[in-house]
């Protein structure tokens, strides 16, 4: 993402609103600030129903706004602005819709930006990078009975789509302070930015600045361990928890690791380095046991329901090859299954959630595989 110009700042408050921050609110850190910021969100969103469309729903939306689509999907546009603006309802975006949107000449995307804008309103689901932290903290709790939530959330607005993350620290000198007051007055911004504002930042040419496409050649050399796991005659479920383990290990472990020796460190590491390295291999141990035995429930959903996918993939129909398309749908049915109370995708990936994996009931989600079905859905 890029950095947030003087023209966005200005608009949303400029040099005025770092004035306003150096005389009010010292006491307060900019963490603190932004917490705040996510309180007010979240608080929000308990009253509503949360919808996630996949990236073909907004294309359909699109048409529709410009007069050109189907009637079911001037209809679902009629539905969704109605529920929006009642309140009974507010559709949500994330990261990976974020990118799928950008590869979009500029006069299409600002239309959808439009649409995002009010129906959306700027509410995102975190990236998956936070979606990790987020369940790698929930895992810990449920485990250790240890409280590992401070700065993680599984919500955002569009400004910090990509990561919630503030800097370590700013270039120059500057008092922590001053450190705070541009943090804030950025955080302002950030938070009150529009999808319009973001897209803006790239001066609208994001079918070319944006590439959320998987390399070639890692599609190949999945490829080719797939034709290899099917010679072998492995079955589904050794294919399911060998995946599983490798995810825990390659990208779990490090999260719950840094989470675990931050605890430690703030409690004067209470049972030692020992205990330290003990709690780690607990949760590891826990998170396999429990995909193993299929009583995970919500939790660690980010590496749960990609390798559940990929499962079906790899031990499916063996014709059928791999596509960024997949991952992106893969990582679209991670964000919003366990995050919304409607996922509204295609029909096969619908399919593959309900029939063959029973994710609907796992994350109490509905899941939708038609225009026609979400409008049936919607005015129940």
């Amino acid at each position: 993402m890029p950095p947030v110009n003087e023209e966005l700042l200005a608009r949303l408050g400029g040099a005025e609103l770092v004035s306003w921050h150096h005389a009010n609110g010292t006491d307060v850190g900019a963490n603190q600030y932004k917490e705040h910021y996510r309180r007010v969100l979240i608080d929000g969103l308990s009253h509503a129903r949360l919808i996630y469309l996949d990236t073909n729903y907004w294309v359909w939306l699109r048409q529709a706004e410009l007069g050109r689509g189907s009637t079911a999907a001037m209809q679902l546009l009629q539905t969704l602005r109605a529920m929006v603006r009642s309140r009974e309802a507010i559709c949500v975006s994330q990261l990976n819709s974020f990118l799928e949107l950008g590869k979009q000449e500029e006069a299409s995307l600002r239309i959808t930006a439009y649409l995002l804008d009010e129906l959306t309103e700027g509410i995102a689901i975190a990236s998956m990078f936070d979606l990790q932290e987020w369940d790698c903290g929930q895992y810990i709790s449920a485990k250790l009975g240890i409280q590992i939530q401070e700065g993680l959330s599984n919500w955002t607005k569009v400004g910090q789509i990509h990561q919630h993350l503030l800097p370590e620290k700013l270039p120059g000198p500057i008092t922590e302070a001053g450190r705070d007051v541009v943090f804030k007055s950025t955080i302002d911004a950030l938070w009150n930015a529009t999808f319009e504002d973001v897209f803006g930042q790239f001066s609208w040419a994001t079918k070319h600045t944006l590439n959320a496409d998987i390399d070639p050649e890692v599609i190949a050399r999945v490829e080719e361990r797939r034709i290899k796991q099917l010679a072998e005659g492995q079955s589904r479920e050794r294919v399911r928890l060998s995946e599983f383990s490798q995810v825990l290990n390659e990208t779990f472990r490090p999260i719950f690791t840094g989470q675990l020796r931050t605890w430690n460190i703030q409690h004067q590491f209470p049972d030692g380095l020992h205990g330290f390295m003990r709690q780690v291999q607990t949760v590891m141990d826990a998170a396999v046991n429990d995909f193993k035995d299929r009583t995970l429930g919500k939790l660690l959903s980010s590496a749960a329901i990609p390798v559940e996918l990929y499962t079906l993939y790899e031990t499916g129909n063996p014709n059928k090859r791999l596509t960024t398309n997949d991952w992106a749908d893969w990582n679209h049915a991670a964000a919003a299954l366990p995050h919304c109370d409607v996922f509204i995708t295609e029909h096969h990936l619908a399919h593959q959630l309900r029939q063959e994996l029973k994710a609907d009931t796992q994350y109490s989600c509905t899941v939708i595989g038609s225009l026609e079905d979400a409008i049936i859905e919607l005015h129940k």
